[in-house]
């Protein structure tokens, strides 16, 4: 049996030129980050626990309650041009922007969402490096 996996290599990372909604986020314009993002995490809100033990139960038993919000963080080169710009003024004007992960094989993620943090550090013989979540 052979592996199955999806390739990371030419993944196209991408935010809208500007804040979206959802009824805007399938026609906005989008800009690349591909060339300046190393790698890009999700990860999705854990849920709460739901209390569902009675006087019956020999042990405690839970549910799934609500999910926190998820989360994905970007991480690669500093770099000043339009789509990092983008992420800035994200961060900077808590506005919503839309998203696109999309891989080689097509296959992909559209989102919405905002930039709470971006960072970046600069260090001896290396280039200056930016994270946004």
């Amino acid at each position: 049996m052979s592996s199955n996996f999806e390739r990371s290599q030419l993944t196209k990372i991408m935010i809208s030129s500007a804040p979206v909604t959802a009824e805007t986020l399938d026609s906005a314009s989008y800009l690349g980050l591909s060339c300046t993002i190393k790698e890009v995490q999700f990860t999705a809100g854990q849920k709460q626990d739901i209390d569902v033990t009675t006087l019956y139960s020999v042990e405690q038993e839970n549910i799934n309650g609500l999910g926190a919000a998820s989360e994905i963080s970007m991480s690669g080169n500093f770099y000043l041009n339009a789509a990092q710009n983008a992420l800035r003024s994200a961060y900077d004007n808590d506005t919503t922007y839309g998203f696109k992960v999309i891989f080689p094989s097509g296959n992909g993620f559209t989102f919405m969402a905002e930039v709470r943090q971006h960072t970046w550090s600069a260090g001896t013989n290396g280039v200056v490096a930016a994270t946004f979540s």
